[in-house]
């Protein structure tokens, strides 16, 4: 069986989301002992300064949402939810001991949590094989969680820090819905991420300053983090995350956080050495299995090149 054009685009981007979104977890791992809100402030002044040819090609766009409360509104609220509060959490409990695999199980909850959420907000439904889907999902998440934290030593690790991911799952929960029900504010991806960027690159460098002070660093090590950061886990996947949402439906692209912790696992083992243990195994095929199930389906919407940049 041949796919089509637009199965082929599907199944790209969805890969290519997995393994961006994925390597968010392994860049907190790279961060070391370092002061993780510093490297996070480097991130996005990167990203300010790789992206700043989008202030002239798209100003017009861009001094239009400053002079639009809306507009603005909504760069500010995904910026801080989607990206600023969910990474602090994630980034302090990876440097707190919690292995990343395990930061990005419970983050995995977030489908069920925007498939709740989605069906009352957004009036999005759910065929009965989506919700067989998305509790199998859940289940072999539960699995891993629980199993693991009784077979290695992050039991040991206090129960709030088990709630950082948790708080940085219902963080981008909010921000994801929210794109959704605002996807007709006409703000265009570039300068979306780059005002994003901004606001969240002012953010990192007021908890620098206030809260944990500036650390006096070099070397490749820590660069390499910063730009591993900024390429793959912002530009690549959040920029993916935006065009997957304007192209398809909220719960098949959600669904997908599913397949991240495998993924995480798997780099954590082969580069850090983080030992997978039986309930991981087991837990991520069962989650895998849930999320066939939400996102299978027989035909795929048309694929157009402007819906790169659709608002």
């Amino acid at each position: 069986m041949t796919l089509s054009k637009a199965s082929l685009i599907n199944m790209i981007l969805s890969a290519g989301f997995v393994l961006t979104w994925s390597s968010g977890f392994i860049g907190a791992l790279l961060v070391g002992d370092n002061n993780p809100f510093q490297i996070l402030f480097l991130r996005f002044l990167v990203i300010v300064v790789i992206m700043s040819p989008v202030v002239v090609i798209f100003r017009k766009n861009i001094l239009s949402v400053l002079g639009d409360f809306n507009k603005f509104k909504f760069v500010a609220i995904t910026a801080l939810f989607g990206q600023f509060i969910y990474l602090v959490c994630v980034f302090y409990a990876i440097k707190l001991g919690l292995q990343a695999g395990i930061v990005a199980l419970i983050a995995a909850l977030q489908p069920v949590v925007t498939a709740l959420l989605s069906g009352v907000l957004l009036k999005e439904n759910l065929t009965f094989r989506q919700w067989v889907g998305l509790g199998i999902g859940l289940l072999g998440t539960c699995f891993v969680i629980i199993g693991g934290t009784i077979a290695d030593n992050g039991s040991s690790l206090p129960f709030w820090i088990y709630l950082l991911p948790f708080v940085s799952m219902l963080s981008l929960t909010v921000s994801t819905i929210y794109q959704k029900k605002n996807v007709k504010i006409e703000v265009k991806l570039p300068p979306l991420m780059f005002m994003q960027s901004i606001i969240n690159m002012i953010a990192f460098l007021a908890i620098c300053i206030f809260l944990v002070p500036l650390e006096d660093w070099s070397g490749f090590d820590n660069w390499f983090a910063v730009l591993w950061l900024a390429l793959f886990s912002t530009l690549g996947a959040y920029g993916l995350l935006a065009i997957m949402l304007r192209r398809g439906e909220l719960n098949k692209t959600a669904s997908l956080i599913y397949l991240e912790p495998p993924t995480t696992m798997i780099f954590a083992y082969l580069w850090f050495g983080q030992q997978l243990n039986i309930y991981e195994i087991i837990g991520s095929a069962i989650a895998l299995s849930g999320v066939i199930m939400v996102i299978y389906r027989r035909s795929y919407p048309s694929f157009k090149k402007n819906d790169l940049f659709k608002n």
